[in-house]
């Protein structure tokens, strides 16, 4: 018995070391780094003709836009009726290699209201405040009114 303690322990030290670590943002951070927070629904996702392998080498990324027809904003000033937000994907479409990165899944037919926390990408775009990396786990997010 206390042979197989250091053997765990071991293990477990040996598989946090593949661990990759992830800042999960608060709502206070979000709103605070923001330049404009808003609420809207997909209208249209389309792909760019952009890739990347600068994020993670061993991977490929392929650029995507997607229009939000916004319902309400809630910082920032901003008068359009729609917003283009820039983010990637893995390619191909639905790889995703152990301990990788997540990427927000948008498509045209989602129903849903989401809550943006956005950034300037330049040329009238938007980027995840949060980053290109791992934005699902943060700065767009399913709209729950409270």
């Amino acid at each position: 018995m206390k042979k197989s303690i250091p053997s765990v322990l071991l293990l477990l030290v040996g598989i946090s070391a593949f661990a990759r670590i992830v800042h999960i943002w608060t709502e206070a951070e979000m709103q605070k780094a923001a330049q404009l927070v808003v609420v809207g629904t997909v209208a249209n996702v389309r792909d760019l003709d952009e890739t990347n392998t600068v994020l993670w080498p061993s991977c490929k990324f392929v650029g995507v836009e997607a229009t939000f027809t916004v319902s309400k904003v809630l910082k920032g000033d901003f008068t359009n009726r729609t917003v283009r937000l820039h983010y990637y994907r893995f390619d191909p479409l639905h790889f995703c290699p152990p301990n990788g990165r997540s990427f927000i899944d948008l498509t045209s037919t989602e129903t849903n209201q989401f809550l943006l926390y956005l950034v300037s990408d330049g040329a009238a775009r938007y980027a995840p405040v949060s980053g290109q990396l791992d934005p699902a786990l943060d700065a767009v997010r399913v709209f729950r009114p409270k």
